[in-house]
């Protein structure tokens, strides 16, 4: 197997010197089994926790310590804490309802398009991140959608949008 043959704690430990090409050996390891775990433990955001978790693994891959066991496991565990905080947040985001946004009729300018599309989703991610200050997170619990989906449906509707 594969895996046995993969040095962690060293690509850990050159992430924690700025090691871009350690990084991503790391992530060209590891993140096809770590999508298949998040496909389990979050199915609706499995690529956005596996983005996360090594956003923070290559933040903080200074804190591992191989006193405290394998670098694997410290990553996974990385892993770990991400998905149960969003689980729970999830959980508790799940039963809130949304603050009200203005009616469609008083939205003005370009960003009135947004209102008019097929999919409302991304003007009511962009009303409530600036109203709010609601992240995709939280608006992807109240309007009952994935992050990742709300995400690309926002960012397309944006790219319609005159410069």
């Amino acid at each position: 197997m594969e895996t046995a043959s993969f040095d962690h704690a060293t690509a850990l430990l050159a992430c924690a010197r700025g090691d871009e090409r350690a990084f991503h050996q790391l992530y060209d390891h590891e993140a096809p089994h770590m999508l298949a775990l998040c496909r389990r433990l979050v199915p609706h955001d499995a690529e956005g926790l596996v983005h996360d978790t090594f956003a923070l693994i290559w933040r903080h891959a200074d804190q591992y310590d191989a006193a405290m066991g394998p670098a694997r496991a410290w990553i996974y565990s990385v892993l770990r804490h991400l998905a149960r905080a969003r689980l729970a947040a999830t959980a508790a985001g799940s039963s809130v309802m949304p603050p009200e946004l203005p009616p469609a009729t008083a939205v003005r300018g370009e960003i009135a398009r947004l209102v008019r599309t097929a999919d409302g989703r991304a003007y009511d991610a962009i009303a409530h991140a600036y109203l709010h200050g609601a992240d995709y997170r939280r608006v992807a619990g109240w309007l009952h959608c994935s992050e990742a989906e709300l995400r690309r449906s926002t960012q397309a509707a944006l790219r319609g949008l005159p410069a």
